[in-house]
């Protein structure tokens, strides 16, 4: 099932610095260039990092599609102060995992 418009909008509406690619009818999340999550069948999932996982322990996991890896769903409706911060801290934790590499 495809992601609609409108779930974008209101990720966006809480993250607008975030740019998207639609592959496939889901949109694939960056910031500043570095992949943090997407919207799956109209649900916001993030990559599973080290700050993401302590941040959010009491949200479930997700597969994004059959065979993908597992993702932490965010929960509706979006806590726009947790969502920026565990955002932040995704991309900062993965920029620097990067450097290393």
């Amino acid at each position: 099932m495809a992601s609609h418009q409108e779930t974008l909008d209101a990720v966006k509406a809480v993250l607008p610095d975030v740019t998207h690619r639609k592959m496939m009818g889901e949109y694939l999340l960056y910031r500043d260039g570095v992949l943090f999550g997407g919207i799956y069948d109209d649900r916001l999932l993030l990559k599973i990092t080290k700050a993401s996982a302590a941040a959010l322990r009491d949200c479930p996991a997700a597969f994004p599609y059959e065979g993908g890896g597992e993702m932490i769903l965010f929960p509706e409706p979006y806590d726009a102060p947790l969502l920026q911060k565990v955002v932040s801290s995704i991309v900062e934790e993965l920029r620097k995992s990067k450097r290393r590499n």
